[in-house]
């Protein structure tokens, strides 16, 4: 009788220390959540060229252009995302060197593209014409600064060049609109007849207080290996600003 106390002794306290473990990850988990997010979007390398291009092109109508369906950011959605990153065909960048925002552009919007990169939210968007239209997250804390789309929030204003690139000529816009929209203001990504735009939107500090808006009018376009090192310097993550 004495051993089968001691036995069920033993298990009780497995357990609970199984369980006290558990909470510990947990909460570390819940602690670190930005540090986490960060440190698996800067270690990753997302690969664009003709042929990943190519095939997005093939699967754009596929793609969802709902960004309502898209999941308030995570840590584990971010480490999920990593593991599923090969299944995403990317198609280009986007950048704002003077605020150090780099990040791979996806065909449509999901919790996997926007973890990455950022995604585009009209099927029919082309770089250079009309309104292109691009979503990603914001993080909160001084660790997600410098993540995604989160240095439009702390930096972005009027005035600064936004590029974007398909890898065969690099887009220069520059902005014209700096600004928080109501979550429901989705016409920010509508076309507007005769202008050639960029529409860049994240979260406010609080998602459901608003969407920050930075739009750009298109400058100039020029051939990829014509344009000048540092704005293709400003699409490499090694060369991101850093503060």
């Amino acid at each position: 009788m004495a051993d089968k106390k001691k036995t069920t002794s033993r298990k009780h306290h497995w357990w609970s220390t199984l369980i006290y473990v558990v909470l510990i990850i947990i909460a570390l988990g819940l602690i670190f959540h930005n540090q986490i997010a960060t440190f698996a979007i800067n270690t990753f390398e997302p690969k664009v060229t003709q042929k990943t291009i190519n095939k997005a092109d093939q699967t754009k109508k596929d793609a969802n252009y709902d960004w309502s369906k898209v999941n308030t950011l995570s840590a584990q959605q971010i480490l999920k995302a990593r593991v599923n990153a090969g299944k995403v065909d990317f198609i280009g960048f986007v950048s704002v060197p003077e605020i150090g925002l780099s990040v791979p552009i996806a065909n449509g919007v999901s919790d996997t593209i926007l973890s990455l990169g950022a995604g585009t939210l009209n099927e029919n968007q082309q770089m250079g014409q009309g309104n292109y239209a691009l979503a990603s997250h914001f993080i909160q804390g001084d660790s997600g600064k410098k993540v995604l789309f989160s240095p439009i929030y702390y930096h972005g204003k009027v005035g600064q060049k936004i590029y974007l690139t398909d890898m065969k000529k690099v887009y220069e816009y520059k902005t014209t609109s700096y600004r928080v929209v109501k979550p429901t203001d989705v016409q920010v990504a509508d076309p507007i007849p005769g202008r050639k735009m960029v529409t860049l939107i994240t979260c406010d500090y609080t998602a459901e207080r608003g969407r920050v808006i930075m739009q750009g009018d298109l400058t100039k376009e020029m051939p990829f290996n014509q344009a000048p090192q540092s704005v293709l310097d400003s699409f490499e993550k090694d060369n991101r600003w850093i503060k």
